[in-house]
């Protein structure tokens, strides 16, 4: 588990960050596709009341029940606070989320994107779980030229101009983008919503 996220001066950064931007509000339906181990999501999920959260990764032994429960607990009892959020796992494939259709008011992948052996696949089925007027949010690590690898998977990096047509030829428009860390002009947050046919 994330032992930074136990302390008060890291939670209360990352959800001052991303409050502004993901404005989850109570009730939403949220999914996050690459979740991991899901320590972020759990934070995210103290920003409103009775969120629904689905946390979706390819790897198994990350995301068990076990380790979401464990994780829940550590997190909701190193703020003080009552879980009133529920959370449910699923296991993807690398070209399908099998997350439930038309469902999400709101999806994010966080810093998983570079990372995906069929984006294009993937896309598209994100696509597919979103509400009509639904919002996908994107924050990844953006190459300042074409090329760049990831510092820590060592995987090329998406251009901004390169995310953007991605999700573009996918059926996604751009609403609007910002950092999350104002002198870190390489990692930002997209907003997407879905085009009208």
């Amino acid at each position: 588990m994330y032992e930074s996220l136990t302390q008060k001066d890291k939670r209360e950064d990352l959800l001052e960050r991303h409050q502004p931007i993901y404005d989850f509000r109570k009730g939403d339906k949220l999914a996050s596709v690459g979740a991991g181990g899901g320590s972020n999501e759990v934070i995210y999920s103290m920003m409103a009341d009775s969120l629904v959260f689905y946390l979706q990764d390819i790897n198994p032994t990350c995301l068990t029940p076990e380790i979401l429960r464990a994780t829940v607990n550590q997190l909701y009892n190193a703020a003080g606070r009552t879980c009133t959020a529920t959370f449910t796992p699923v296991i993807g494939t690398e070209k399908e989320t099998r997350l439930p259709s038309q469902f999400f008011d709101k999806i994010i992948i966080e810093n998983t994107l570079h990372e995906l052996t069929h984006p294009s696949d993937l896309v598209a089925s994100i696509r597919a779980n979103l509400k009509p007027d639904g919002y996908l949010y994107v924050e990844d690590f953006m190459a300042k030229r074409p090329g760049q690898k990831h510092r820590g998977c060592r995987k090329p990096l998406f251009t901004e101009e390169a995310l953007v047509k991605l999700f573009d030829v996918n059926g996604f428009r751009l609403v609007t983008s910002a950092f999350v860390y104002p002198n870190n002009t390489v990692n930002k947050i997209y907003k997407f919503a879905l085009t009208t046919k």
